[in-house]
């Protein structure tokens, strides 16, 4: 029953948000900044923090990961050691939780109760000691932990060195997609001053246009997913500027394609992945058009032929076309172009300017969240409908 080899999907697990590439693509500088800000710890063994902030998708997490397990290279080809834990705070959301999670590193037997906090603690520092190499923590979503009254710990945790003989030492790295400086006491925020922030902002659409095209060869059969569908990805997942949404609809566009005659993915699997993610196309946002609207919209849909976009002097030709279908009459090219400007406007399309290769610049359309196909049946039955085109007559 799951004979079948893929055509499409070389190695799923390159698409899963616990995969950590060798490279992480488009942040570069927040590496160089952690570099700066835990040299100490590499050269002379002295704790260090950093707080990495931005919102979700922003690579804030498998940076910091690629990170440390690049710190941890570097100091075993040097002859030294180094631990590292990360954990999501969201599932150990309490003091206890935390603590306990960084004992079961040193000692996967550690009974789960029958510990005050303070006696884990000085059982942690001692496990530490022991093992004669620095600890780097990093707390991932650490909001969610200070929200629950945990302030205390992190002051602990980032005081712990202080109480520990070298090599051994505990560094912070703090993940939040909001700022954490007043929900920290005073002798924590000492440790996370404005100078260790990491910032990471929001992809730009052509940096998701990188993200997938790496991605993609590392998970997928070469070729499966041509330049086209990877800008159409890319323009599906700009509004957020979300890595993980745009990893997200590789996975579900690679496996739509999958269940395909084609044996490769085509610009509808990425339509057909998106509606199932998050769609703007709402059959009441459709019947909300005015006829005039609606031909214009089922003509870009039409004049789509699977194609990833389409210029507006293809689509204005099949306007033509519709509208002498439906008995109306076809409107200048000025009045076509409000109309999709409209259609924009409204969520139902895209349009961009681009370069061509013998010059000039022409302006091309998308239909992102939806499979034209489907788009062009659901106007048909509202402009079939017996009122459909009532309005535009006069």
């Amino acid at each position: 029953m799951f004979e079948k080899a893929s055509a499409i999907i070389k190695d799923g697990s390159k698409l899963s948000f616990d995969y950590v590439p060798a490279r992480i693509v488009h942040r570069e500088e927040q590496t160089r900044r952690m570099e700066t800000l835990f040299r100490p710890l590499v050269e002379e063994g002295r704790p260090c923090s950093a707080f990495l902030f931005g919102s979700v998708g922003t690579g804030k997490t498998v940076t910091a990961r690629r990170f440390c397990e690049d710190m941890a290279a570097h100091c075993a080809s040097k002859g030294l050691g180094m631990e590292r834990v990360l954990i999501n705070c969201r599932i150990r959301s309490t003091e206890h939780g935390v603590i306990y999670h960084l004992l079961r590193h040193y000692d996967p037997g550690w009974p789960d109760r029958g510990f005050s906090a303070d006696d884990m603690l000085r059982a942690l520092r001692k496990k530490a000691e022991q093992s004669a190499k620095p600890l780097v923590v990093v707390l991932d979503e650490a909001d969610v932990l200070l929200k629950s009254g945990n302030r205390d710990l992190v002051y602990q945790l980032s005081r712990l060195s202080e109480e520990m003989r070298p090599p051994a030492s505990v560094s912070l790295i703090l993940i939040s997609q909001y700022s954490v400086s007043e929900k920290i006491d005073d002798a924590s925020a000492s440790s996370f001053k404005r100078a260790n922030t990491v910032r990471f902002d929001r992809y730009t659409r052509d940096e998701l246009r990188d993200i997938i095209e790496s991605r993609a060869e590392e998970a997928l059969v070469q070729g499966a997913m041509s330049p086209e569908v990877m800008d159409l990805l890319a323009d599906m997942s700009r509004e957020y500027g979300d890595a993980r949404l745009a990893i997200e609809l590789i996975e579900r566009t690679a496996s739509i394609a999958e269940g395909g005659a084609e044996g490769r993915i085509t610009a509808d699997d990425a339509r057909s992945a998106n509606a199932m993610i998050y769609s703007n196309v709402s059959e009441s946002k459709l019947a909300d058009l005015d006829c005039k609207r609606k031909l214009a919209l089922l003509a870009v849909s039409r004049s789509m032929k699977g194609s990833p976009f389409v210029s507006i002097t293809a689509a204005e030709k099949t306007y033509a076309v519709v509208c002498e279908e439906y008995g109306q009459e076809a409107r200048k090219h000025t009045q076509f172009w409000t109309y999709i400007q409209d259609l924009e406007g409204a969520g139902l399309l895209e349009t961009a300017v681009r370069s061509e290769a013998e010059g000039g610049r022409v302006t091309y359309i998308s239909i992102p969240d939806i499979p034209p196909k489907e788009l062009a049946r659901k106007l048909e039955i509202l402009l079939d409908a017996p009122s459909g085109c009532d309005e535009c007559r006069y």
